[in-house]
């Protein structure tokens, strides 16, 4: 029995409206709107943030298939029929970029009857401080719902060290609950508002953050930085942490020509996964690209580490750069048996408590 620990399902309606510029969401809702933009893009990409548009885009591909239960079906015949999945649901009503058309609660809801069809759905709840009541909510979830876990996403706007966030922790100790938190910079689902709130949110911060000439998406990086969760560790020893994204292809790319940069997030995540017995982190999206298999494999060469990287894919994110039947066949046919049931069997399970 596999696990892939890290999947997306929700739909385009779980979206801001403000998300891309010029009314495009909206746009690209509708069924003629999508087929005269998409048929645009196949010969000219008329904005800068190329990667943005390219994955908002397979957002509404597959999200636009009208429920949760027929995206996860499409996910799930990539996969042997045993396979398990750690459904990662998504709240942007606090990322400043317009209204979500559907309430949060529907689709954790949405979610939840999906794990009924389907056993082998291993539904989180995505919490954002924010939200009013989210305690309660993630107490509903578990408790009526069968919830099994966390999901953490900083860079819409809050540091993992939130003093908001402590009764989320001490209730996942207290009932045994793992947490995955986002771990990738400059990513293009980021805290959208005004530069001058994005400031204040950042003031925050435990560290010094130098904010002159840097990009939106730059700053908001720093809410999810891995050793953020260094000051959340001492205050829950318990707390299993799964990091996903094992740092970025960005930073695997600098880690492969300098390996000796101390910052580097992939080298701070790996170290971090070695010192602390309850931390994990996931590949999804970050092996997308081949090229990154044979470190991988390197890495799964250290006894201690081998036990704390867990396999994941990121659907539906993963299509955008490649596609999931392939990804999973690859991978494990590179890493050979071994080594994948380590990712996908043997560390699932014990991260999941």
């Amino acid at each position: 029995m596999y696990y892939n620990c890290h999947i997306h399902i929700f739909k385009d309606t779980d979206v801001p409206n403000r998300f891309l510029p010029l009314a495009l969401v909206n746009i690209l809702r509708s069924t003629v709107g999508y087929g005269v933009i998409t048929k645009i893009l196949k010969n000219i990409i008329p904005f800068t943030d190329k990667d943005m548009f390219d994955r908002y885009v397979k957002f509404i591909t597959t999200g636009k298939l009208g429920s949760q239960q027929k995206i996860f079906e499409k996910c799930r015949d990539f996969y042997p029929d045993d396979t398990k999945f750690i459904v990662l649901p998504m709240d942007m009503a606090y990322m400043h970029a317009g209204k979500v058309p559907r309430p949060y609660k529907q689709q954790l809801e949405e979610l939840y009857n999906v794990s009924q069809t389907y056993p082998q759905v291993i539904p989180f709840v995505h919490v954002d401080p924010r939200r009013e009541g989210i305690l309660d909510l993630l107490k509903e979830c578990v408790e009526d719902w069968n919830f099994k876990g966390v999901k953490l996403y900083p860079p819409l706007g809050y540091f993992p060290y939130d003093p908001d966030l402590d009764p989320i922790y001490e209730y996942c100790q207290e009932k045994n609950l793992p947490l995955l938190t986002h771990c990738s910079p400059f990513n293009p689902v980021h805290f959208k508002g005004r530069k001058r709130d994005l400031k204040k949110l950042l003031e925050k911060s435990i560290d010094h953050i130098d904010t002159r000439k840097k990009s939106k998406k730059e700053l908001c990086s720093r809410f999810t930085y891995p050793g953020n969760f260094k000051h959340v560790v001492k205050k829950f020893p318990k707390l299993r942490i799964c990091f996903g994204h094992f740092g970025s292809q960005y930073y695997w790319d600098k880690f492969i020509h300098h390996p000796g940069e101390k910052d580097n997030w992939m080298r701070v995540i790996r170290d971090m996964c070695i010192k602390y017995d309850n931390f994990y982190t996931d590949i999804s999206f970050t092996m997308a690209d081949m090229k990154y298999f044979s470190l991988l494999k390197v890495l799964l060469a250290d006894q201690k580490l081998r036990k704390k990287i867990l396999f994941g894919s990121d659907y539906y994110m993963v299509e955008v750069e490649s596609n999931e039947r392939r990804f999973g066949l690859d991978l494990r046919a590179y890493l050979g048996e071994d080594y994948f049931n380590s990712i996908a069997i043997e560390n699932p399970k014990v991260f999941l408590g």
